[in-house]
């Protein structure tokens, strides 16, 4: 198992595993939080996989995010410190979440593709914490996850 460490937070909400990546201080962990929230607040299963550090292994099926031992179900919230939340030591990855500096307008569909440990996947440019709010990036979140896999009612139509 070849393992890449990278900086970066991995979560999974339903069935999709992404990474947050960005500086530090740009809001990784925070958005981290409120997607896990987000998400248990609509009954829909969401762990955290690690925050900050993340194993990434390349696999014939993709990419897979693991949790370093020391750090799993660990997260930071400034202004509190260290707290613990429901986490998973492995899963699939689909997407990565990039914080940037700023916000375009419109979206070439290039920067919503990108490639890691030789594996392309889906990219989402969100605005790091303090350009936009929280509001804004959960909206261009929740429309990449979209991208990724059709509602069921979408799926069902087309079956």
């Amino acid at each position: 198992m070849s393992l890449v460490n990278i900086h970066a937070t991995g979560l999974v909400l339903g069935r999709t595993g992404l990474i947050l990546r960005g500086a530090p201080g740009s809001g990784k962990s925070i958005l981290a939080l409120e997607l896990l929230d987000e998400w248990a607040l609509r009954g829909v299963p969401a762990k955290l996989v690690s925050d900050d550090r993340i194993d990434i292994e390349p696999t014939p099926g993709g990419l897979v995010m693991h949790a370093p031992r020391a750090i799993e179900g660990l997260i930071e919230l400034r202004g509190r410190g260290i707290v613990s939340r429901p986490f998973l030591r492995r899963a699939p990855l689909h997407l990565v979440i990039d914080l940037v500096d700023g916000l375009e307008r419109m979206v070439e569909e290039d920067a919503l593709v990108t490639a890691l440990e030789g594996v392309t996947l889906a990219r989402c440019p969100v605005p790091r914490a303090g350009l936009v709010d929280s509001r804004h990036q959960m909206l261009l979140i929740r429309e990449a996850l979209r991208a990724l896999s059709p509602t069921p009612a979408t799926r069902k139509k087309t079956a």
